[in-house]
């Protein structure tokens, strides 16, 4: 079964890929102090506070990113990739019916935003301002047109499902990141899934 690419937007290409293991190390470390900045909100997203906080001169770091706005679309697309990963693996191992897929696939997506809550909020965030919504977007109708292919269910009900938790899961994580631990929420997160699908 042919996995759909996710779009690639214009703004996620580094200025080079790291090939020794000594240059992917400063990428991670560049990766990891963009994302502390982006967590603690106290510094700007700038190039110079990423390669002040990685300890890295402002050289190295613009021979891998040419400026915030690819390290932010790296990010991105980090995020992305691990909520495909987790869904690919239930997906791949489908052999339950279409609901015990669906909830497997909503635990997988709220654990996969309540594991970094202040991260993932501020990803979402702050996208639009770096021209990254569409890619947010893009990602999320490629999964959603997976999903349906493997349970059988019509791509725009399955898509409408998806916009409908993310945009729940969205808005917890923005007032009470807490709450998506609950089992409670994960039952009321369920019924607005099925309720976005035909017959839910």
């Amino acid at each position: 079964m042919a996995r759909p690419k996710t779009p690639q937007s214009p703004a996620i290409t580094a200025r080079k890929a790291p090939k020794q293991q000594r240059s992917k190390k400063m990428v991670e470390a560049i990766l990891e102090a963009a994302a502390r900045i982006l967590e603690d909100g106290a510094a700007p997203f700038t190039t110079n506070h990423i390669a002040e906080r990685a300890g890295v001169s402002i050289g190295s770091l613009y021979q891998y990113f040419p400026g915030a706005e690819a390290i932010m679309a790296a990010l991105i697309e980090q995020h992305v990739a691990d909520e495909r990963a987790a869904a690919e693996e239930i997906l791949s191992a489908a052999e339950n019916s279409q609901t015990d897929v669906m909830r497997a696939l909503l635990v997988a997506f709220v654990d996969a935003h309540s594991s970094a809550p202040r991260l993932t909020a501020r990803l979402h965030a702050l996208a639009p301002s770096f021209g990254l919504q569409d890619h947010l977007a893009d990602a999320r109708n490629a999964q959603a047109a997976r999903i349906a292919d493997v349970i059988g269910l019509p791509q725009a009900d399955v898509q409408m499902s998806v916009m409908a938790v993310e945009g729940v899961v969205l808005a917890t994580l923005a007032s009470n990141p807490a709450q998506l631990k609950s089992t409670a929420f994960i039952d009321k997160l369920y019924a607005i899934a099925l309720a976005g699908l035909a017959g839910g």
